[in-house]
């Protein structure tokens, strides 16, 4: 069919049709002639698909601006019937171009850098192909689009960081040593860290439910240790009986606002800020017994502690 014919049925305008197209999320019409293109009903399938899309979209935002990589992961996510042949042409590997996970590693660091210039979503794939030095089809060799490379950079930091939490917390039995390591080990790994939380909680801001949903979940997974460590001390009467992980929650906060102002401002010293915090929760949260385990080493720690 012609596009005057994809108008009327979709109610369309060509305008956009030939947007989508450019973009990637349609299929290429068949040529007929220098100026004449030919349109078939996965066309028509997948406008359609692509509407349910944006309308889903923009009854849980408060943006009326769709992401097209939210389109495009949606299309891949729900709407796989519709995915017009040949559209998986470009992404998936071929069997004797075997991945190098060397190079996904390369690719994933050079893009937390980009992320920290222009963030997740003004970055985009060309950008990345140029910062490591690889073509287009490579790239796609080891991530579909820029939506999965992402997915797999949260779980590459995430996964590092935990690796080296549980790595450092294996022989240690020292509670006042434990609770250094984990906070050193965040502090070593906030600047990747930060970076994807910000990126996530940009596409909070902006109304992306994708964003929400993976923000809550990394936050789930960076915390896990942290709220068994505080389980532990508040069944050993350590810690006063609070909700282990609001306290998490709070703890991430507070270090977070430490880290920033020490990367703000070099009046402070991380030993510092780090002792000012332990101060703040051993008079807030420890128990008499949490204090006498805690106090010297806090007090050791900051020259601001209170008397």
């Amino acid at each position: 069919m012609k596009i005057g014919e994809v108008e009327k049925r979709t109610g369309i305008p060509r305008s956009t049709i030939h947007h989508y197209i450019n973009c990637g999320l349609l299929h290429r019409p068949v040529k007929s002639g220098q100026t004449m293109a030919r349109y078939d009903q996965k066309h028509i399938q997948c406008l359609a698909a692509i509407q349910k899309i944006k309308l889903e979209y923009l009854k849980t935002t408060k943006t009326s601006r769709i992401p097209l990589d939210h389109i495009k992961h949606k299309l891949r996510e729900s709407y796989s019937l519709v995915k017009p042949s040949g559209m998986e042409a470009k992404t998936t590997p071929k069997k004797d171009c075997p991945k190098d996970p060397g190079m996904r590693e390369v690719i994933i660091e050079a893009t937390l850098r980009l992320y920290a210039n222009r963030g997740y979503y003004l970055t985009n794939i060309r950008e990345i192909t140029r910062a490591v030095g690889i073509s287009a089809p490579t790239f796609y060799r080891h991530f579909k689009d820029k939506r999965e490379l992402f997915v797999e950079t949260i779980e590459y930091v995430v996964r590092n960081f935990k690796k080296e939490i549980r790595a450092s917390l294996k022989n240690e039995k020292d509670l006042t040593r434990r609770s250094k390591i984990m906070f050193e080990t965040f502090y070593a790994h906030y600047a990747k860290i930060g970076e994807i939380l910000n990126q996530l909680r940009s596409g909070v801001i902006i109304g992306d439910p994708w964003s929400k949903d993976r923000l809550s979940r990394l936050y789930s997974e960076m915390m896990e240790n942290l709220i068994k460590e505080l389980q532990g001390a508040i069944e050993n009467g350590i810690i006063q009986p609070v909700n282990p992980v609001l306290l998490a929650y709070f703890n991430l906060a507070i270090n977070e606002a430490a880290i920033l102002l020490t990367t703000m401002d070099d009046t402070y010293s991380m030993d510092e800020a780090m002792g000012f915090v332990g101060d703040m929760l051993n008079n807030a949260f420890l128990t008499i017994k949490g204090k006498e385990i805690f106090n010297v080493f806090y007090k050791s720690s900051s020259p601001h502690t209170s008397k």
